[in-house]
């Protein structure tokens, strides 16, 4: 290990030397900027590709639906009273509406398998299945099975998501993951806590984690960073607008004194590679001739003659 270090060691310090001795003009610190910053915005509108908008009771469903094409967020959650109205906006942009079935829960599962016929009927691609609190609380795993199961015949192609809320024990909300993924759920949905995206381990069958109400950037980089499959947050306009500003703190490549643009480059046009000075070749000295022992000649037909 020690030896593997000095070698990274070494290894480091010999690529420094190397950068220390090229120069970069102005013009292509200029475009290594550029593509820096370019690359960042692109890794931020591939991170919000995995979130999803919210529409709350009171507000406008364009406003909420543009803010989505724009951030080019998967999907939009909202109540199955609102699908009529945002389908006309929605679906003519390319964004999945995701219908909350059976409210805070305590429906029938009868009632919840129409809330869901209904939804798909005016072109809802997700349905957000909220499971009963007295169910859970009074774990009858037997029944939240038959709930799930129920409502996924009649999603069929549709995306399936069980909600949970975190107000259970760990345990219960492993337990309760296991369940929906062994029910045929795609996403598993608990609100955002410390320590969430530990269910992930409790999932199977390629059912994926989903983390609602993230308010803040440094909770959704982590939470991207630990490869949550969705999440679902009502400030994604100001999350991108603030990690989009990271985008203007990328400067020109770290440069010594002597190789900043604005200074030593300002007025040259091309890039300058400055070389170590040219090893000079060594050269071999003459011997003084000795007229009695040196000598050349030449053939000449079948004759050697001196000269």
């Amino acid at each position: 290990m020690e030896k593997q270090t000095k070698t990274t060691e070494a290894l480091t310090k010999a690529n420094n030397s190397v950068v220390e001795k090229v120069a970069i003009s102005k013009r292509e610190a200029i475009e290594y900027r550029d593509y820096k910053r370019q690359k960042k915005r692109a890794e931020i509108m591939s991170a919000l590709s995995f979130s999803e908008g919210v529409l709350e009771t009171t507000e406008e469903i364009r406003r909420v639906g543009e803010r989505a094409v724009r951030l080019r967020q998967a999907a939009v959650c909202l109540p199955s009273a609102r699908l009529l109205e945002a389908g006309e906006y929605l679906l003519r942009n390319a964004v999945a509406m995701d219908c909350v079935i059976g409210g805070n829960g305590d429906t029938l599962p009868k009632v919840k398998a129409y809330e869901a016929r209904m939804a798909l009927r005016l072109r809802a691609k997700e349905l957000t299945l909220v499971l009963s609190p007295y169910l859970i609380e009074n774990c009858k795993y037997t029944e939240i099975r038959k709930e799930i199961r129920r409502v996924r015949r009649v999603a069929r192609r549709a995306v399936l998501k069980v909600f949970v809320d975190a107000r259970y024990p760990k345990e219960r909300l492993a337990q309760m993951a296991r369940i929906a993924s062994e029910s045929g759920a795609q996403f598993f949905c608990v609100p955002y806590f410390e320590g969430c995206e530990r269910l992930r381990g409790d999932l199977i069958g390629g059912c994926r984690l989903q983390v609602s109400k993230v308010e803040d950037l440094s909770a959704f980089k982590r939470l991207i960073n630990m490869g949550v499959g969705r999440i679902v947050t009502s400030r994604g306009w100001e999350i991108f607008s603030e990690w989009m500003k990271e985008i203007e703190k990328i400067d020109f490549p770290e440069l010594t004194a002597a190789q900043k643009p604005s200074e030593a480059l300002g007025t040259v046009k091309e890039a300058q590679v400055l070389l170590p000075p040219p090893v000079q070749e060594k050269k071999e000295e003459k011997k003084p001739s000795n007229s009695e022992t040196d000598y050349c000649c030449r053939l000449e037909g079948k004759d050697l003659k001196f000269l």
